[in-house]
């Protein structure tokens, strides 16, 4: 994605409903084991999980960086599946 940010998504092959957890580990060991030949470990930017409907392929995607290990962790930051605006009248 840029210098120091990088991307992994995966869709997952197997029909069904909702979230598979099979895809979604699959696609944190791939990002682990990119940071450990590196001798780093991943540091989450953002996750996005789409859950298989029907007509519709489940997704897994990661964007994250590869940081020294044992650095100081900050929280994850997951986008909204659902925004709501509360207006004030």
């Amino acid at each position: 994605m840029s210098q120091d940010s990088f991307y992994i998504g995966k869709k997952d092959g197997s029909p069904g409903l909702g979230v598979s957890l099979s895809n979604k580990a699959e696609v944190f060991r791939e990002a682990n084991a990119f940071c450990e030949q590196k001798g780093l470990e991943v540091k989450i930017l953002r996750e996005t999980v789409t859950p298989a409907a029907p007509a519709r392929l489940g997704s897994t995607e990661l964007e994250f960086k590869c940081v020294q290990i044992g650095g100081a962790a900050t929280a994850l930051r997951k986008e909204p599946d659902t925004v709501v605006e509360i207006r004030n009248h």
